[in-house]
């Protein structure tokens, strides 16, 4: 029997991805497990086979799917990788698509293992596109009376990613919508509403719009005379990094009367060679602190706690579909951010008072000496106001999914 307000008996919590020791994968399955505990009688969090034994047996996490996007995520040499798919019992050379039949046989033994039955959840928190296409088959093969709900979070990573289609979304989507008609219990969302739009013309199935939950308290501002900003998360191209040294030139040629300091992280070492001159001069700029290009949540933690604003210039055409954990993350923690017009993320920041959007690189400076010359109660009470009505949304949203 469940108990009052559950809606299920059991929820996987799937992430064929999560493979890291860092970035958003390991802790947003700890962070969705928590946000579906009320409403199942049991949770349980599958990572990648791939995935650290250690962490894995910190976080309680199964390691249950073959890691199979080494070409999108290298974490392992080629050679080795090649030998770890092919090793699968499912794999075979004789299919136009092996990883599928990887993928496929991986979530068959998972609904097996789990006794999965049609009272029970798959939710995808950051899906795949193997992740996706492997549920969809082995539900299909399965009596209607033993077909589990699939949630599907779509985020605009890894949804495309296979060598083996020319048009790899079409193609998901086209799978997507015939195992919707063949009576698979699909439910979408994207975590924008630029993404949902498109899933949900291209799917013909309503997506709902769930950004990140709430992750953290709202951590007061820092009471100090300088003015500190954060460009958080692990520093690409795609993330604004080759822009930094611009902006910080453009503030101190007119600086503010508060100190401007800028924290960041460098480039991963690998593959950064060409970028080592600049990341010397914007080592040498003054105020700027570089920082790892991988560091601890904790760390992390500490970094939201000490800014004033989080800042965000990313690429217009890479995050035109795509969201920002950062900037929800910075929402949680009650920063303002500060980013471009043109992602798919600005239209919340925009919609939500979440900070200030501009055109171009060479409007941030002026945008910075502006937040910066805002009284610390002004900008404490809009973060108030903007993330009351963010999260007000989000855990509406999550409340109407779930419960379809």
């Amino acid at each position: 029997m469940l108990t009052a307000g559950r809606v299920g008996r059991k929820a996987l919590v799937c992430d064929p991805v999560c493979v890291l020791p860092y970035g958003h994968a390991m802790p947003a399955l700890n962070h969705y497990r928590r946000l579906l505990l009320p409403r199942f009688e049991d949770v349980r969090c599958l990572a990648s086979k791939s995935f650290s034994p250690t962490l894995a047996a910190e976080n309680d996490f199964e390691q249950a799917f073959t890691f199979l996007y080494n070409k999108y995520i290298p974490v392992m040499g080629e050679a080795r990788f090649n030998e770890m798919v092919k090793a699968h019992p499912a794999f075979s050379d004789a299919f136009a698509d092996p990883y599928e039949r990887v993928a496929t046989a991986d979530a068959v033994e998972i609904l097996g293992r789990h006794e999965i039955a049609s009272e029970d959840t798959i939710f995808m928190p950051g899906a795949d596109f193997y992740g996706i296409i492997g549920f969809l088959n082995a539900c299909a093969a399965r009596p209607a009376a033993q077909r589990p709900k699939i949630f599907i979070r779509l985020i605009g990573v890894l949804e495309a990613a296979t060598p083996f289609y020319d048009d790899p979304m079409g193609e998901l989507c086209r799978r997507i919508r015939a195992a919707s008609a063949a009576g698979v219990r699909l439910y979408l969302s994207a975590e924008t509403p630029a993404y949902a739009d498109y899933v949900n013309e291209q799917t013909g199935l309503i997506t709902y719009l769930t950004p990140y939950p709430e992750t953290s308290e709202r951590l007061p501002l820092p009471e100090t005379d300088d003015f500190n900003v954060l460009c958080a998360g692990s520093a690409r191209l795609d993330k604004g990094f080759h822009h930094l040294l611009e902006i910080m030139q453009g503030v101190h040629a007119n600086p503010p009367r508060r100190k401007v300091l800028l924290t960041t992280q460098t480039l991963p070492v690998k593959g950064s060679e060409a970028w080592d001159s600049y990341t010397s001069q914007l080592y040498a700029t003054s105020g700027v602190t570089l920082l790892e290009p991988v560091i601890s949540s904790e760390l992390m933690h500490d970094l939201y706690r000490a800014c004033d604003i989080v800042l965000l210039p990313y690429a217009q055409d890479v995050y035109r579909m795509r969201g920002s954990a950062v900037m929800m993350e910075a929402a949680g923690a009650g920063r303002l951010c500060l980013t471009l017009r043109g992602t798919a993320f600005s239209r919340q920041v925009e919609y939500y008072g979440l900070g200030e959007v501009v055109d171009t690189i060479q409007d941030i400076p002026d945008a910075i000496r502006k937040m910066a010359a805002m009284p610390r109660d002004r900008m404490q009470g809009r973060i108030d106001q903007a993330r009351a009505r963010f999260f007000l949304d989000i855990n509406a949203a999550y409340a109407h999914w779930l419960s379809l």
